[in-house]
């Protein structure tokens, strides 16, 4: 048998795919390393929110980050109502007597539609959390400007 060598353009279209091949495994392995932690919070979030709280169906999560880190699901409870379960994890001071993380169940009825906020119209996202532990709609705008209105009244807070 005959060696028959490859032709340098084939090597150079051998090499040239191979790197890219090798690129698109990186980037693939780093995005799926870089949504693990997302992805437990939220399928935890939903596991406590269904046992703890009523909820039968989640539509949204959220991670809100205000002067406390709140986990936000928002769905249907049991009894076909709106609601949103607010999860906020025990401060280091907590912990020592309270692993469990603290729960508000609040019924999107009892407040102002986040369609009808001043910022509504220019928002990229409206997401539902703690402030200074009342309950507030988080409206970020195109911008990255950042507003906090109140739940329950609509006025603007921050």
């Amino acid at each position: 048998m005959r060696n028959k060598k490859m032709s340098l353009s084939t090597q150079l279209i051998i090499g040239f795919l191979s790197i890219v091949v090798a690129i698109m495994l990186v980037v693939i392995i780093t995005t799926n390393v870089a949504k693990k932690p997302y992805s437990l919070a939220r399928s935890r979030a939903i596991e406590i929110a269904k046992s703890k709280a009523n909820l039968e169906s989640a539509s949204v999560f959220d991670i809100v980050n205000t002067d406390q880190t709140v986990y936000s699901v928002r769905g249907k409870s049991k009894d076909k109502k709106d609601i949103a379960v607010l999860i906020s994890q025990p401060s280091d001071s907590e912990k020592k007597n309270e692993e469990e993380p603290k729960l508000r169940v609040v019924d999107l009825k009892e407040g102002v539609a986040p369609d009808s906020l001043p910022a509504a119209k220019s928002a990229n996202y409206i997401r539902l959390g703690l402030y200074k532990n009342g309950e507030v709609w988080e409206v970020r705008d195109s911008s990255n400007n950042y507003k906090l209105y109140d739940f329950k009244t609509g006025e603007e807070l921050l």
